[in-house]
């Protein structure tokens, strides 16, 4: 897709100058599981400013991890899987602690749901190839959209606004169909 090469180029040349050729790929995908214990206390205690500004750090090295991997060349079996884990224990771990608050469980249950099938159909497309078949576009589409909502679910929490809470919702529910679209368009073949 050519929005990815666009972002892949933009990081490249914003970012990618300040991270050492040393750091990998994967340790950044390491760095953003290591975040999540940190993230869970900063929620479990109500501070959501520290809460949200971890969150987005955690978010921006996904972009980071994967334009990292492309441009210099570091693209790995291992990575695509602990970029996956990483991104689904992020998205996880902010769903079952602030969904329920505002949404109920039934946002939880459908974004587990898809989640679910993702894997499942990454699961089975990985077997058909002999490789995994990392990420397609529906599900960087979800990523982007799921951050976005969190990001704006932490500014309305830690600054209460209705409509930014309606907002967050919005987007959550949003990125349903492109999971469920990720599920599908993993190659058969």
């Amino acid at each position: 897709m050519d929005f990815q090469k666009y972002t892949d180029r933009f990081i490249a040349a914003t970012l990618l100058p300040f991270i050492p050729s040393a750091v990998t790929p994967n340790q950044v995908s390491w760095l953003r599981i290591a975040s999540l214990p940190f993230i869970y206390v900063l929620l479990a205690t109500g501070n959501y400013v520290w809460g949200l500004v971890l969150f987005a750090i955690a978010a921006l090295t996904d972009a980071l991890d994967g334009a990292m991997a492309r441009t210099r060349d570091q693209v790995t079996e291992t990575g695509k899987i602990l970029d996956a884990v990483a991104d689904r224990a992020l998205i996880a771990l902010v769903a079952i602690i602030l969904i329920p608050q505002f949404f109920g469980w039934w946002l939880v249950v459908a974004l587990a749901c898809t989640e679910a099938l993702n894997a499942i159909m990454a699961y089975r497309s990985s077997k058909r190839l002999g490789h995994n078949p990392g990420a397609n576009w529906a599900g960087k589409v979800k990523m982007v959209i799921q951050c976005v909502g969190f990001l704006i679910l932490f500014y309305a929490i830690a600054f209460p606004n209705g409509f930014a809470l309606g907002s967050a919702g919005i987007l959550l529910i949003v990125s349903l169909p492109f999971a469920v679209l990720q599920s599908f368009l993993y190659p058969k073949r």
